[in-house]
């Protein structure tokens, strides 16, 4: 594909005489797309994109953030002085439902024998907190799976060539859905779903991975 994404949308709306649309709107409907494309791919290739981090904690500080937004987190283990403990994954939401207003009271007497995260854009929430005798170097350890960076303008974006399209698709269709034409919507969203299969089936084909995995042999060590 000899052309980013962007400039497939630009030149889409330059043909159809769209105006309008100005760029931080389709750059943000690209960075929704590519999120939700990417997701996709993530999800296909489990583990394939694992990314390991280790982290100095900061006493009283349950906030980390990442290089980009996480995906989601296979693990995560807090060091609060005596080894490393696993820390269990609960929603924010599930908490807020739980506690309701006393949740920051919950959080601040949680204790320590059974820590817990969730994460939210590219920020890890981590509690409880290490205290400033607690904190130090290389006590929290996570394996996560990160989206890419959001597009600016002219970059090229991390999916497969040929469907880079779809991100314009998605533009189009918010487009189309915010002005209320109705057709055009339709039909930009039938692009958008039969792409994704068309993608998912394209760059994961199962036969031919259940073909190359017939043909793996077992590693029992013996090479090394």
């Amino acid at each position: 594909m000899d052309t980013t994404a962007l400039d497939t949308l630009t030149d889409f709306y330059a043909k159809t005489n769209s105006t309008m649309f100005p760029l931080a709107e389709k750059l943000q409907y690209y960075n929704i797309a590519y999120g939700l494309l990417y997701g996709l791919i993530l999800d296909e290739q489990e583990d394939n994109y694992e990314e390991e981090d280790t982290k100095t904690t900061v006493a009283d500080q349950r906030d980390y953030k990442e290089k980009s937004r996480i995906h989601h987190v296979n693990w995560l283990k807090i060091n609060y002085g005596d080894g490393f403990i696993p820390a269990k994954y609960k929603s924010e939401a599930d908490l807020i439902s739980e506690y309701g207003n006393d949740l920051e009271t919950a959080l601040a007497q949680w204790d320590q024998s059974n820590p817990i995260y969730w994460y939210k854009g590219n920020h890890l929430f981590v509690i409880p907190a290490a205290s400033s005798s607690q904190a130090g170097a290389d006590r929290l350890k996570v394996s996560m799976e990160l989206l890419p960076a959001d597009l600016t303008a002219g970059q090229t974006p991390n999916l497969p060539a040929n469907f880079h399209y779809l991100l314009a698709v998605y533009a189009a269709l918010q487009y189309h859905k915010n002005n209320l034409e109705t057709n055009s919507a339709v039909i930009k969203e039938k692009d958008w779903k039969e792409g994704i299969i068309e993608m998912l089936a394209t760059a994961f084909p199962r036969a031919r991975e259940r073909e190359l995995q017939v043909h793996i042999p077992d590693d029992d060590g013996s090479e090394y």
